[in-house]
């Protein structure tokens, strides 16, 4: 189980990431990682990480091309942090967090 140290230990590994690339493009906060387990995997279900990056800024200067190779930009930094859970990032605009952040603790709170 991943504990809340750790999850902020990879928001920190993450936003460090985008702000060494980005500088002061965006404002990317919050970060969250949220422990999933990904159901349609082989056997009993992969843990992973979701990681999700509220950004604030031109969404036209997010480069896809650097942006999509984030996970391995991360990935050996995870590891040497000794976070084994595989990242899966999502880019979510300020404008839309609100809503999104509602669904996810609806969706939360139906597993406790």
């Amino acid at each position: 189980m991943i504990t809340r140290e750790l999850r902020n230990k990879v928001a920190d590994i993450v936003k460090a990431t985008l702000v060494e690339h980005f500088a002061d493009k965006f404002v990317f906060d919050p970060i969250r990682v949220i422990p999933a387990v990904d159901e349609y995997g082989d056997g009993d279900g992969e843990p992973y990480l979701r990681i999700m990056i509220v950004f604030d800024g031109d969404q036209e200067a997010l480069d896809p091309h650097w942006t999509s190779g984030l996970i391995r930009r991360i990935r050996p930094k995870l590891i040497d942090a000794g976070v084994e859970e595989f990242p899966s990032p999502s880019f979510v605009e300020k404008s839309e967090w609100p809503r999104l952040e509602r669904s996810l603790k609806r969706a939360s709170a139906r597993f406790h």
